[in-house]
C-alpha cells in the first residue's frame, strides 16, 4: 500500500513539475518548484524570509522523521529515474538480458562527499556552472526544455550528456546516480542517516533469502546481515512489497537494536561535523536575486520584416527583482524554468563560458512588460526575487542609449518617433536638434524595460537599445 501511495504522489509531482518546464499549468502547479532541496537552500541565502525559511526547515524535518522520502517523490530527476528503471523492468518480462536484479554495494564515501565538497564550495566560490551541472532539479529542467525545443544548443547538448547518464545510471545500477554523484542526496542521506522511521526487519519472519536486497534499486540492503544503510534508502518501499514473508515493514527505528560500531561512530560524528560547517559557510555566502518577464506585442511601426540581432551587453541586463547582475548569478541554477515562463522570449540560456546554461536578457524578440512578473513568480532559487507589479516600474535594471548613426529620425530621414510614444515611463522626448527632431533619454525616468529597443523600426539592430545596470536601483 505504501510503495501505491509513493507511486502515486511521485507520478502526480513528475507531471507537474515537466508541465511547469513546457510553460503549463504556472498558477496552478507552481509551487512544486518551490519545494526543490538545492534551490529553497539557495533561495533562504538570496532572502532568508519566514516562508523560505520553513520550506526548508520542513524538507530536513521530514527526512529527519521519514528519510528520503523526497528523492522518491519531490525530486524529478529521482522520480525520472525510477520510472527509467520501471522500463526496464516491464520490458525485462520479454527480454531476458534485462531481468537483471541488483545486489548490495557498499557505499562510494570518498565519491559522495567530494562531490557534496566541490558543491558547497562551488557555491561559495560563485562557480554556478558547476552547481547547476551537479542541481538534479536544474538538470532535469534542462532535459525537458531541451526536449520540447526551448533550449540553445550548450543547454540541449549538456541535457542530452545528462539524460544518457541519468539513464544508463538508472538502467544498470539503479539509484547509483542519486546515492553518489547527486549532491542534494548526499547532503539528505546524512540526514536520513538518524530518521526516526524507516524500513525495519522482522528477524523472527526474516528468512535471509536475499529478495529484498535483489529489489533493493538503491544496493543498501545488505544480503544475509539483515543491515540496512538508511543514508543510502530512498524509502520507495519496493523490498517490502518483494518481501514474501512480511519480515519488512516502515515504521518507528529503534536506535538500540543495531548500534554502530567504534569506527562507524566515529565516521558519521567526523561526517556531522561537516555537514555543520558547510552550513556555516554556506550561511556566510550570500546572494540577492532577480524577477520579471513580459507578454508579447506586436508594433509593425517603419520596420521591414527583418530579424532583429542579439548585441553584447555590458553590463547584462537581469531582470527586476534579481538586484544585479552579481546576485543573480550567484543564486541561478540553471534550471530554465524563468526560460520557459517568460511569455516574450526576453529570457533566454546564454552562451558564453563565463554563464554558461544560464539565463541572460535580450530585446530581439520582446520587451520585459512592467506588469508581468512571472519569471519571479516561479523561480525557486530565489535567484529572481517576488516582485509587486506596482513595484515593477520603480525598478531600473538598464537604460536607454541613442545611436544617431542609426535614427531614423536623427538622420533626418523619417519623422520616426516610435521610442518616445511607446515609452512606458515618458523617459524619451523627441527635442529638436537643428533641422530634425532626435530623441533624448531621461535616465532616471528609464527602467530599461527595453519596449524602445524592440518597437525601433530600424534593423537589424535598434538604433536604441537598453545598456544593463550592474546594480539595479530602486527609483
Amino acid at each position: 500500500m505504501l510503495r501505491k501511495v509513493r507511486i502515486v504522489l511521485a507520478a502526480l509531482c513528475l507531471v507537474g513539475i515537466t508541465l511547469l518546464f513546457v510553460g503549463i499549468g504556472r498558477d496552478w502547479w507552481g509551487w512544486l518548484a518551490k519545494l526543490q532541496a538545492a534551490p529553497t537552500l539557495l533561495r533562504v541565502i538570496a532572502e532568508a524570509s519566514i516562508g523560505n525559511i520553513a520550506v526548508l526547515l520542513a524538507i530536513l524535518l521530514v527526512t529527519l522523521l521519514l528519510g528520503r522520502i523526497y528523492c522518491s517523490v519531490i525530486c524529478p530527476l529521482g522520480v525520472f529515474q525510477d520510472l527509467v528503471l520501471w522500463v526496464r523492468r516491464t520490458l525485462g518480462k520479454w527480454i531476458k538480458p534485462l531481468r537483471k536484479r541488483f545486489k548490495f554495494n557498499k557505499e562510494h564515501k570518498i565519491v559522495r562527499y567530494s562531490v557534496l565538497a566541490l558543491f558547497i564550495v562551488c557555491i561559495i566560490a560563485d562557480l554556478q556552472l558547476v552547481v547547476a551541472l551537479l542541481e538534479p532539479y536544474s538538470a532535469y529542467g534542462r532535459i525537458v526544455s531541451s526536449i520540447a525545443g526551448q533550449g540553445a544548443a550548450p543547454v540541449i547538448i549538456v541535457a542530452c550528456i545528462t539524460l544518457v547518464v541519468a539513464i544508463v545510471c538508472a538502467a544498470l545500477w539503479g539509484r547509483a546516480y542519486c546515492n553518489t554523484i547527486c549532491p542534494v542526496g548526499t547532503l539528505l542521506g546524512s540526514v536520513s542517516r538518524y530518521s526516526l522511521f524507516g524500513i525495519k526487519v522482522d528477524e523472527d519472519k526474516c528468512v535471509k533469502c536475499g529478495a529484498c536486497s535483489r529489489q533493493c534499486k538503491a544496493s543498501c540492503i545488505e544480503e544475509g546481515s539483515l543491515k540496512i544503510d538508511r543514508s543510502r534508502c530512498v524509502d520507495c518501499f519496493d523490498c517490502i512489497d518483494s518481501c514474501k514473508k512480511g519480515a519488512l515493514s516502515f515504521g518507528r527505528i529503534r536506535s538500540s537494536k543495531a548500534p554502530e560500531a567504534p569506527e562507524a561512530q566515529r565516521t558519521s560524528a567526523g561526517r556531522r561535523a561537516f555537514i555543520n560547517s558547510s552550513a556555516v559557510l554556506l550561511a556566510g555566502a550570500a546572494a540577492e536575486t532577480l524577477a520579471r518577464a513580459q507578454v508579447k506585442k506586436v508594433d509593425g511601426g517603419l520596420a521591414e520584416i527583418t530579424p532583429k540581432e542579439s548585441i553584447d551587453r555590458e553590463p547584462r541586463l537581469v531582470p527586476p527583482g534579481s538586484g544585479g547582475v552579481a546576485a543573480f548569478y550567484q543564486s541561478c541554477t540553471a534550471c530554465q524554468l524563468c526560460v520557459t515562463a517568460c511569455p516574450n522570449g526576453v529570457l533566454r540560456p546564454s552562451t558564453d563560458f563565463e554563464h554558461l546554461l544560464q539565463p541572460q536578457m535580450g530585446y530581439e524578440k520582446g520587451f520585459c512588460r512592467p506588469e508581468c512578473t512571472a519569471c519571479s513568480d516561479i523561480c525557486p532559487s530565489g535567484a529572481i526575487l517576488p516582485i509587486a507589479r506596482e513595484a515593477k516600474t520603480l525598478v531600473r535594471i538598464g537604460t536607454a542609449v541613442v545611436n544617431p548613426d542609426l535614427c531614423l529620425a536623427a538622420r533626418g530621414e523619417e519623422g520616426c518617433g516610435s521610442c518616445e510614444r511607446h515609452c512606458p515611463t515618458g523617459a524619451i522626448d523627441m527635442v529638436q536638434a537643428g533641422d530634425v527632431r532626435r530623441p533624448v533619454v531621461a535616465e532616471e525616468q528609464c527602467i530599461g524595460c527595453g519596449k524602445c529597443e524592440y518597437l525601433c523600426p530600424v534593423r537589424p539592430v535598434s538604433a536604441i537599445t537598453v545598456k544593463g545596470l550592474q546594480t539595479h536601483i530602486q527609483k
